[in-house]
């Protein structure tokens, strides 16, 4: 499938989305719906902000415009739009702004929404089934992806050591990914006692504790490294550990068994579930584990990725569908060809001083295959933890 190939795709969605609520057109001008529109295309200049600097507008009858300022106009339609739409609605920077050049262009009697709130309603939320359907070569991309997020993120636990600071484990590991062609817009770090106090732990000047510093504070001594990795719209999500010293039975048990909730968790997450449906996995998980009933209620626990590091969570009572079959009918409609969708997910169960989570795709057919796997790490061993065979793999702490 060639660029052209998959931007008709993704722009179709988006069509039959406008036909079946009623509206003439709708302003994309987050980052992740351009990119979700246009199969990976960048409108951003601050790398990390919600919203880009440019926006597109695509219609009802299928036509799609670059809208935008005189600044942007020439980039975008040379580098990322090019072959795929020549139209533009521009204007000098200083003059308008996106939904307003909209109006100027079209007129006010037309009913468009936005995914900001700038023109018409926000549909945000919305988009997120559309965020979340992936074609075959999309789901190929995140193969891709993951190779390249779990060398950056091996490549990382290898240099780190007692000593080496929080901060410098996150600024390598931004290091890695960049230097692999992504973005990595979330690089989380805990060390030692740090892990068990907080879930989403921005880094920190703390260094790892030395052995001797170590036995005086009595503290496990290891490493939480959380990283998103994000390429062409797709976003992969892992987290691992090292340990730098000693640590408790109690935390390498609860490991182990985080990761059998993590598996419990992927095993539950088929075709013609909700979201909502697998939660109710995700509870049972927990305590068959050994975990207190509520512990879920101390972290998000992941749930579809996408074009978006989390199109929608999981949690109690989610009607979001795992897989949604009906854009795939109406897509292949539209272009007159059969049009097949997957989906890619990233659960993340927590407990007190540890973590499982990576990121798998669901191929149309209901085959899953985790594209984050870490080869150098030892595994857990899974069939140990669940007492009976699993086809899912869950990396072990890395050691020195």
């Amino acid at each position: 499938m060639n660029k052209k190939e998959l931007f008709d795709i993704r722009t179709a969605l988006i069509k039959v989305y406008l036909i079946n609520n009623g509206f003439d057109g709708i302003l994309l001008s987050r980052v992740d719906n351009f990119a979700m529109a246009t199969g990976g295309c960048r409108n951003y200049i601050w790398k990390y902000s919600d919203l880009g600097a440019n926006s597109l507008l695509v219609t009802k009858e299928g036509e799609v415009y670059f809208v935008g300022n005189n600044i942007e106009e020439r980039r975008i339609l040379e580098e990322e739009l090019n072959g795929l739409t020549g139209k533009s609605i521009s204007f000098l920077w200083f003059e308008s702004s996106p939904s307003e050049a909209v109006i100027k262009y079209f007129g006010t009697d037309k009913k468009f929404v936005s995914d900001d709130g700038s023109l018409g309603p926000n549909v945000n939320n919305e988009l997120g089934v559309i965020r979340a359907l992936l074609t075959v070569d999309e789901l190929e991309k995140y193969k891709i992806l993951g190779k390249l997020a779990s060398e950056a993120m091996t490549t990382t636990l290898r240099e780190i050591k007692q000593g080496t600071t929080e901060q410098e484990i996150s600024a390598r590991l931004v290091y890695e990914g960049h230097k692999r062609g992504c973005l990595v817009p979330v690089a989380l770090v805990a060390s030692d006692e740090r892990i068990e106090k907080y879930r989403h732990p921005l880094p920190t000047e703390k260094p790892l504790l030395t052995k001797d510093e170590n036995s005086l504070k009595k503290v496990d001594n290891y490493v939480m490294v959380v990283g998103c990795f994000l390429k062409e719209g797709l976003v992969v999500s892992l987290t691992r550990f090292k340990k730098v010293g000693k640590i408790s039975e109690e935390i390498e048990d609860s490991y182990k068994r985080i990761c059998g909730v993590d598996a419990l968790i992927q095993e539950s997450t088929v075709p013609g579930k909700t979201l909502g449906d697998v939660f109710k996995d995700v509870q049972l998980a927990y305590v068959k584990m050994g975990f207190p009933e509520n512990e879920w209620h101390n972290h998000h626990q992941g749930g579809s990725t996408g074009y978006a590091g989390r199109t929608c969570k999981g949690k109690p009572g989610e009607k979001f569908p795992v897989l949604d079959r009906y854009y795939s009918e109406e897509v292949s409609k539209v272009l007159g060809r059969k049009v097949e969708f997957g989906s890619a997910f990233a659960w993340n169960p927590s407990a007190k001083g540890v973590k499982s989570e990576d990121t798998f795709i669901l191929y149309p057919d209901g085959r899953q295959e985790i594209v984050s796997l870490t080869p150098e790490l030892p595994n857990v061993n899974l069939e140990e933890v669940l007492k009976r065979p699993t086809n899912v793999i869950k990396s072990g702490m890395a050691t020195d």
